[in-house]
């Protein structure tokens, strides 16, 4: 799937009526920050292990203060939380946020120090998603009034080849780039170059913004790569976006 995304992302830019220049110079710009410092992007969903109100309260200022840290740092960035109650830890808000780091390995001993993990107060998945192609459309966002974002975690689900699935590749690709530019879908990352040599499960990742789990689904459902049965994909309610990237 690396490669195919490779040929997604190509056949994106020479698609005809598409106004693609400043997704071409941001991507651009990504991809050289990322093999300038040698870093790729993983994407964090956090689970909450525990109930214990105390717990929390006695380390919510050091848990703030060190998220806080990691995104003025540019260690993190696009992070979203879910402050619905009766979905989180009955307390906190669910996270999920992208951690730029050299490897899985190093990414985790970011995260594992951290004090949401050394006091068993939550869990995490870590899912490596190279480097990021399409960002958010705020203003777009703004003006339709979406809250809530949903993440799409994809997985092939058979061998995709530019030579027997051209014409799927291109439907896929225009379908992103639809939804993308209408504001219902951001924050899209993938491996563009097979840099994530770990990655053998996740393919790509995006951010889905709708106003139920039910509606977010239909989207994925509808995306060329799900009608043909080429990929699969599991989502989960990450609630509003928070922070992008830190300037």
């Amino acid at each position: 799937m690396k490669h195919l995304l490779l040929v997604i992302t190509i056949l994106v830019f020479i698609l005809p009526g598409c106004d693609n220049q400043s997704v071409k110079n941001n991507k651009s710009e990504e991809k050289k920050q990322t093999q300038q410092i040698g870093l790729d992007n993983f994407a964090i969903v956090w689970t909450w292990k525990t109930n214990d109100k105390q717990l929390m309260d006695n380390h919510l200022l050091r848990v703030s203060d060190e998220m806080d840290k990691l995104w003025k740092k540019d260690i993190i960035e696009n992070v979203y939380f879910h402050s619905d109650a009766s979905k989180a830890s009955g307390y906190f808000p669910n996270i999920s946020f992208f951690i730029k780091a050299e490897s899985p390995k190093k990414a985790m001993e970011v995260l594992d120090n951290l004090t949401l993990v050394k006091k068993g107060m939550a869990d995490y998945k870590i899912y490596p998603v190279g480097i990021k192609w399409l960002g958010r459309e705020t203003e777009v966002i703004k003006s339709k009034g979406l809250g809530k974002s949903f993440v799409a975690v994809w997985s092939e689900l058979e061998t995709i080849s530019a030579a027997s699935d051209g014409d799927i590749i291109v439907a896929q690709a225009d379908s992103i780039m639809s939804l993308w530019k209408k504001g219902i879908i951001e924050n899209v990352y993938f491996d563009i170059e097979g840099t994530s040599t770990e990655n053998n499960v996740t393919d790509f990742v995006f951010f889905v913004n709708a106003d139920t789990e039910k509606e977010a689904k239909e989207i994925c459902d509808n995306l060329p790569f799900s009608i043909e049965g080429k990929a699969s994909y599991k989502i989960k309610e990450v609630g509003v976006f928070w922070l992008g990237k830190h300037q």
